[in-house]
């Protein structure tokens, strides 16, 4: 297919509408296609706004297009996506609607057959009853998350799944790291046992390092097809400090609980510069790495709005719609919050107002950082550094999402030390120098979960199960000990007395070498599958109208609840909220809006480091505290940082050295020994690995 127009393989209606509506297809566009057309499976790397949901879908479409709805009902469903958000799977559920139209209207005024295709969703909010539907009435394209594949293939509805023939794996990079990733793994191998042979994949992904590992883990055993274009996207990345000297802040007396000890903060300063940059362009993105910060962040945004009124002719567009129609005294809010432990409609909400401009900013977790499409985004602010180079990346990606749009984004530091931390990710952020990536070998607990879920449906030889399972990238090189180590705990055989109160779960006949499940191991497995851990979260409810059920708002902290009572008023997505009951599992609240609220605080809001950016943090310090006044000067401003953001920096790391003598760096573990305002010795450890 080599000179061929790849929009010559596709039929005419799919055609008609592409050259209608876009220019040319994207270089990422152009090779997944014709992977795709070859039969080939295919991993397609390229930065956020390159057209990934076109490159995996347009084919698949037009496949659909052209075929038509099968003989077989059950066999209808024939492509199958998978999210790792569920945001994400609405989102693309959404964005489809638009070439599905188009195409059918290009048939329309064509002459030609006008395709019928529809497009489902499998995810756990979808309600009971159009889960029934699909297993009853499957249709063309499900979009769906790794967990909710798992449930499938563990139930009578996997009958609906017999006819796929196209698997499309979105965001790939943001699981293959981890044991869900090898959750899902599994699940794909499972899901090609079913069918009459092997689905195509069609992988997408954020810039990744190195890519060999990604289509491994992709692609299992098989071959793919690495689409990867070089990346004309455009990164933006500055470092801002809005003091002169972070070691000498000014006075934080007010807050959002009401007034405050008098302590040094960098705070204040930060959200006035906050809410300039959001006035300033049309829509922003904040993100925090903590759901607490966010929320606060939020509230502190929505009250400098309300005590420092932008002039007339400064408030953008989005402002000044999100104010139309409101009554006098209603509270202005030019940002709301978004994170996940929002209720689905709320962020549904949140999302749909800044798309439609009617919200300037939304100050967001991790919840916003995958491909989801949220419009004519033209900045990104990200307080304290980010997590990891490859998330920052998909973070400030979110800004100039559209294709050949630069990517802006500041970033705020909320002390000195994290100063180094933003450096160094702005600098690799520009230069994509992204953290390298590698899938867990043999996680053993994931594997047993699909075993019991495999034997409760069917009965399978040892063999059989082995093959399937090292068809898997993660159990590749599944040894028979590690194999028959799991099969004997699941069947009952302890390699000791601790585990007797274990129940068995299998039953393994040794004479045939059978697998078969116990009576409830179905439910077990349906009930205790994947990786995602129980939080220990509290629903947050209304208050049931006449039939008794109220609308979910969101989670709290179980730890946050016990220390709640009746009564209490806390924040939660941008509104207040008053405690009129708990129960063992609920928190039962009514909207208070305006009056004054505890922020809500989460367990597990502490951010990691990969020991690749540690080392590179370190590697950064020692050429800096070896480097002249001058060149370090040079080198600081050239990774992004603004005047102020370079002089607290190098005062920072000049007053380290006084201080102890040396600084920590890539090569240097600085231990400090002093006594506390007790008399008691108290070590510090200084390390840049975290």
């Amino acid at each position: 297919m080599v000179g061929v127009d790849v929009l010559d393989l596709f039929s005419p209606a799919t055609r008609d509408w592409f050259a209608g509506a876009f220019a040319a297809p994207t270089p990422a566009q152009d090779g997944a296609w014709r992977a795709a057309a070859a039969g080939e499976h295919a991993l397609v790397v390229a930065p956020t706004g390159s057209g990934k949901t076109l490159a995996a879908f347009l084919w698949a479409l037009d496949r659909l297009t052209i075929a038509g709805p099968p003989d077989e009902p059950m066999r209808r469903c024939r492509v199958l996506y998978i999210s790792p958000l569920k945001a994400l799977a609405v989102d693309v559920e959404r964005n489809l609607r638009s070439p599905l139209a188009g195409i059918r209207q290009a048939a329309h005024r064509l002459g030609l057959p006008t395709p019928d295709i529809r497009v489902g969703m499998r995810t756990g909010d979808t309600p009971a009853e159009q889960r029934r539907a699909f297993a009853r009435t499957p249709t063309d394209v499900l979009v769906t998350t790794p967990e909710s594949l798992f449930l499938l293939l563990t139930s009578a509805a996997r009958e609906a799944l017999r006819g796929i023939h196209t698997v499309i794996v979105d965001e790939v990079h943001a699981v293959a790291a981890t044991k869900r990733g090898a959750h899902l793994a599994l699940s794909l191998e499972r899901l090609d046992a079913l069918l009459d042979k092997p689905a195509q994949r069609i992988g997408l992904s954020a810039t990744v390092r190195p890519v060999e590992e990604v289509s491994a883990f992709l692609a299992g055993s098989r071959p793919a097809r690495v689409v990867q274009p070089a990346s004309a996207k455009t990164i933006e990345v500055t470092v801002q400090v809005p003091v002169a000297d972070m070691s000498a802040l000014g006075e934080l007396s007010e807050g959002a609980d009401g007034p405050t000890e008098h302590r040094a903060s960098i705070w204040p300063a930060v959200e006035r510069r906050v809410l300039e940059l959001v006035r300033a362009h049309r829509s922003t993105i904040v993100f925090a790495n903590s759901r607490r910060l966010a929320e606060r962040l939020t509230s502190r945004l929505n009250e400098l709005a309300i005590e420092e009124p932008a002039a007339p002719r400064e408030r953008m567009p989005a402002e000044l719609m999100g104010q139309a129609g409101l009554a006098g005294g209603a509270p202005v809010v030019i940002a709301k919050a978004h994170h996940g432990s929002m209720a689905r409609e709320q962020r549904s909400l949140v999302e749909e107002e800044l798309k439609s401009g009617r919200l300037p900013c939304v100050v967001a977790t991790s919840s916003l950082e995958l491909g989801i499409d949220m419009g004519a985004v033209d900045l990104v602010v990200q307080i304290e550094a980010p997590p990891t180079v490859a998330s920052g990346l998909q973070r400030i990606g979110r800004a100039g999402h559209q294709v050949g749009a630069v990517s802006r984004g500041v970033v705020f530091p909320k002390f000195r030390g994290d100063l180094i931390s933003c450096a160094v990710i702005a600098e690799r952020m520009a230069s994509g120098a992204i953290e390298a990536l590698r899938y867990p070998r043999n996680p053993l607990d994931v594997l047993a979960q699909h075993v019991v879920a495999m034997v409760a449906l069917d009965s399978w030889t040892v063999d059989d199960l082995a093959v399937l399972i090292r068809r898997a990238a993660p159990y590749s090189a599944l040894p028979d000990s590690a194999l028959h180590a799991v099969l004997d705990m699941l069947a009952g055989r302890y390699p000791s007395e601790d585990f007797g109160e274990l129940r068995p779960r299998i039953i393994w006949d040794r004479v045939s070498d059978e697998l078969r499940g116990r009576p409830g191991a179905q439910r077990l497995a349906v009930t205790s599958g994947g990786t995602i851990p129980d939080r220990g979260m509290f629903t947050v409810m209304t208050p049931g109208g006449a039939d008794g059920a109220g609308s979910r708002v969101g989670e709290l902290d179980e730890e946050m609840v016990y220390e709640s009572r009746v009564g209490d008023t806390f924040l939660l997505g941008s509104t207040s909220w008053k405690i009129v009951d708990i129960t063992h599992d609920r928190v039962i609240a009514l909207p208070v809006p305006g009056e004054p609220a505890r922020m809500p605080f989460w367990k597990g809001d502490a951010p990691g480091r990969p020991l690749e950016l540690g080392r590179a943090l370190g590697a950064f310090v020692r050429e800096l505290c070896s480097a002249g006044t001058d060149a370090a000067r040079n080198r600081v401003e050239a990774a992004g940082l603004d005047a102020w953001a370079a002089d607290n920096l190098l005062s920072y790391l000049r007053e380290q050295r006084e201080a102890t003598g040396h600084v920590p760096d890539d090569r240097t573990v600085v231990v400090e020994r002093f006594r506390d305002e007790l008399g008691d010795w108290r070590m510090v450890v200084h390390s840049p690995f975290g």
